[in-house]
């Protein structure tokens, strides 16, 4: 017989997980919503100095544009001044509102930059000056006649402004170069961070994947290990019960031997005595007889009931007719002892049974009557047998009032051993059968299935049983 054994250790659970895995679960839930947030942090960040590198794109072009339209203004101006042609007066004019948004765009765009808004301020006021000074040129004659003094010194003081204008210009453009180079190592080093961090990510995740998977295959191993010690308990459970069960048939027939053999030998030879004391005092003393003859019968009801005791124990009918005969005389004398009536139904056999299985079939036929004159408070039990090529069926059942749903849940559980039903059902597990209760209150039933020839081992699992109540 095996020893129980237990897991090597035991495991603690939160929420029906094993710490292990619950504290990993919650370290990768951790790590999930850090990630997400210095992920959400950093995406904004480079959507803002995207946006900030856009705008500086976007302000060198319109520098370029404004240098460009300042050049074609002078030159229409020049134009102007040789051809008088009014066209290039209103091309003049178009440039010049063109030159005025552009300067207010400029301003919009760089309100982040302190320094580039006074730079575009003087280039403003610069630029308005000359757009009225050469508007107003156009509009007077004088001004843009050939060989005027006025024209000439017109002509010098826009070469110096326009050299001034293109100075604030590259001046500006520089500077937007410059915080173009700073905000494109900016967002390469966002980018950079936003690479790191799901690289990371990843890694964590997959190393919080491994050790689930180490934690899983460990949590398997360990509930086999906890089967394995289940199902060897049980194996020993099952087995401890089976030896006792058989050590009580085998104490049953050593009592009953015991009893018919000394006890009922010695109660034979003191009735003999009675019985020549009885005589020999019949004449001197007359008035003892009716004393003697009770004595004498209460001898013999005390023969009669330790054979009937002997015979319950274990009756020599079923060792030598088997189960038919040994059933028809325990039902026979069930119905005396109880006032029960007793319908018995015992299908033919071409051959005897196995030992153990009309031993097992007496047993679960005595302990159903038992509990039946104990417990149903029934007045009639139907008694059935059928047998076939490869198994034998016993099925009792009363009109009391059934089961406890106590001793069903016992029942049900594997808790009930020992005696009683936990007893009928490892008798028949063991022989490889299967034990059937149903109960209500109109009755009970039990169904006991037997194969009808020898197990060849004995290691027939509980699992065997199959319970049902209505």
């Amino acid at each position: 017989m095996s020893t129980p054994t237990s897991p090597k250790h035991a495991e603690h659970y939160i929420l029906g997980l094993p710490v292990r895995r619950f504290g990993s679960l919650v370290l990768a839930a951790v790590l999930l919503a850090a990630t997400g947030v210095i992920a959400f942090i950093l995406v904004d960040r480079m959507q803002s100095s995207r946006d900030l590198v856009l705008r500086t794109y976007h302000v060198r072009g319109l520098l370029n544009v404004l240098r460009t339209d300042i050049a074609e203004a002078h030159a229409d101006f020049d134009l102007y001044q040789i051809s008088k042609d009014p066209a290039a007066s209103a091309r003049l004019d178009d440039l010049f509102r063109q030159q005025l948004a552009i300067t207010r765009e400029l301003r919009e765009q760089t309100r982040d930059n302190p320094a580039q808004q006074h730079r575009l301020d003087q280039l403003r006021s610069a630029l308005q000056f000359d757009i009225d000074q050469l508007h107003s040129c156009t509009q007077n004659e004088d001004c843009s006649a050939e060989g005027s003094p006025l024209g000439g010194e017109l002509l010098s003081e826009v070469s110096g402004r326009r050299r001034s204008m293109s100075d604030m210009l590259r001046d500006a453009d520089a500077m937007e170069e410059s915080l173009l180079l700073e905000r494109l190592k900016t967002w390469r080093i966002l980018f950079l961070g936003m690479i790191v961090t799901l690289a990371c990510s990843f890694g964590l995740a997959l190393l919080l994947l491994f050790y689930n998977f180490k934690l899983l295959f460990s949590e398997i191993e360990t509930r086999k290990e906890k089967e394995l010690v289940e199902k060897n308990n049980a194996e020993s459970y099952r087995m401890l019960s089976a030896r006792i069960l058989e050590l009580q048939d085998v104490e049953r027939r050593r009592i009953a031997r015991e009893l018919h053999d000394s006890v009922g030998q010695f109660l034979a030879g003191l009735k003999l005595n009675l019985g020549q004391l009885q005589r020999r005092d019949s004449s001197h003393n007359p008035q003892n007889q009716p004393l003697w003859a009770e004595t004498i019968d209460l001898t013999d009801s005390a023969i009669g009931e330790v054979r009937t005791i002997s015979h319950l124990l274990h009756p020599p009918l079923l060792d030598e007719l088997g189960f038919h005969s040994a059933a028809r005389w325990y039902t026979d004398g069930f119905a005396k002892r109880s006032n029960i009536t007793v319908d018995l139904r015992l299908a033919e056999m071409s051959e005897r049974l196995p030992r153990e299985v009309e031993l097992a079939l007496f047993r679960v036929l005595q302990e159903s009557l038992t509990n039946v004159h104990r417990h149903s408070k029934a007045g009639r039990v139907h008694i059935d047998v059928q047998s076939s090529d490869h198994s034998v069926v016993l099925v009792v059942s009363d009109d009391g009032c059934g089961l406890t749903s106590e001793s069903l849940r016992l029942f049900r559980q594997g808790s009930a051993g020992g005696i009683g039903l936990g007893g009928m059902r490892e008798r028949i597990s063991e022989l490889g059968g299967s034990l059937e209760v149903q109960s209500g209150p109109a009755g009970t039933e039990i169904r006991a299935t037997l194969p009808t020839h020898k197990p060849a081992t004995q290691d027939s699992p509980l699992e065997n049983n199959s319970v049902s109540a209505d």
